[in-house]
């Protein structure tokens, strides 16, 4: 469980980018937690704070009943159960050749090298990288780079993950990729927060949903309820997803995914040819 207490942020005196966050992430419903927000919002800043990057102004983050201990060895610790994926996946590529890049943390750690290997072929295979795995970074698409980065992260076993602005730079086909790794993940029992301001996306991928405006949690819960009220939605200048919008308009099913429309939709098409 993470806790969210009090918890305000500012970069300059004076001018909070975080205002009293107050927030319970990781129930046993809670599998994929979706934060939204617009640019400037502040989700890359809360998440930067929850893996200790940065240091609230105010309040306190709990994981797992404990305060986050600024400490080198606290520090560690929490790295172990909480990994981020940055939106620019230059920020956390280090190494010129894809596994030595995947492997770094672990080799750090001293982990074992047999493990190491094991771990290595495991993340290779879940994010489709396994002939990229003596490849020059250098010579990575923006989508493959990502997926590195990602398994960077998840070779560490970290209870949590956490994925900032996934999409972002990514063509079609990277979302669909994207989409169906967090599926995969979810099924591995993974607990993942994904931040975004691409509402089709995080509808699909996410069930639990807290958006964050002007530094403050404005509403949460479920697909159903936070996703229905259209004008708050402007409000928080975002929109409803596309599922969401043939639902209302056109009085379809709301359907939880497009393979679910899809579905639907070549159904119906059967139907009237007969």
């Amino acid at each position: 469980m993470i806790e969210f207490k009090n918890v305000e942020f500012s970069y300059e005196k004076g001018a909070p980018i975080l205002k009293d966050i107050n927030l319970k992430l990781g129930d046993t419903s809670e599998e994929v937690i979706g934060i939204l927000g617009p640019n400037g919002a502040g989700k890359s800043t809360m998440f930067l704070n929850l893996v200790g990057m940065l240091k609230p102004t105010k309040g306190e983050i709990l994981v797992d009943d404990q305060p986050i201990k600024y400490s080198k060895r606290g520090l560690n610790e929490l790295r172990r159960k909480i990994g981020i994926v940055f939106q620019n996946s230059d920020q956390q590529i280090f190494y010129s050749i894809v596994q030595d890049d995947i492997t770094f943390a672990l080799h750090n750690l001293g982990v074992e090298e047999s493990i190491i290997q094991e771990r290595l072929q495991q993340v290779l295979i879940d994010l489709d990288i396994v002939k990229l795995k003596d490849r020059p970074v250098q010579y990575l698409s923006g989508g493959q780079k990502k997926r590195v980065a990602i398994a960077g992260i998840l070779i560490l076993n970290s209870e949590w993950i956490l994925l900032d602005e996934p999409t972002a730079g990514l063509d079609p086909d990277g979302k669909q990729r994207m989409v169906k790794l967090i599926a995969l993940l979810k099924s591995k029992g993974q607990k993942i927060i994904v931040s975004s301001h691409d509402m089709d996306f995080m509808y699909e991928v996410c069930d639990h949903f807290h958006i964050l405006q002007d530094g403050q949690i404005v509403k949460s819960g479920t697909k159903d309820s936070v996703f229905r009220d259209e004008g708050f939605l402007k409000l928080c200048k975002l929109e409803q997803p596309w599922l969401v919008r043939i639902h209302e308009k056109l009085g379809l099913p709301l359907f939880a995914n497009e393979q679910e429309f899809n579905q639907f939709n070549n159904l119906a098409q059967t139907t009237t040819e007969k």
